[in-house]
């Protein structure tokens, strides 16, 4: 049997261990405050596509890249549970809207 540190699964249990972390702060800093840009196309697009399955994030809770990592995984999320994907003008959009709005790296 290989020593814990030569546990070919440690990496998996990083990023897993990583996104974990990820998840739960952006409960803690969830949407309490209105969202930035509202009224906006950009910011109403993001309420409302993100927001059908759950409340929409606060675009601070995040990285700019770390918006992309999480929209991967949530374009994924939206396909296995046959909610309508997103367009690419959609996509782009509400990239574009998180990364201005995002947290500072």
């Amino acid at each position: 049997m290989k020593p814990e540190s030569e546990n070919p699964r440690e990496p998996q249990r990083f990023v897993f261990s990583s996104f974990a972390a990820a998840v739960i702060l952006l409960g803690l800093a969830g949407c309490s405050k209105p969202l930035p840009e509202q009224g906006t196309q950009a910011a109403l697009l993001y309420a409302s596509r993100c927001g059908q399955c759950h409340r929409a994030y606060s675009p601070r809770s995040l990285t700019a890249a770390m918006w992309q990592i999480q929209m991967q995984v949530m374009e994924t999320k939206m396909q296995e549970q046959g909610v309508p994907p997103l367009t690419g003008w959609e996509r782009d959009t509400i990239l574009n809207y998180l990364a201005r709005n995002a947290a500072q790296e």
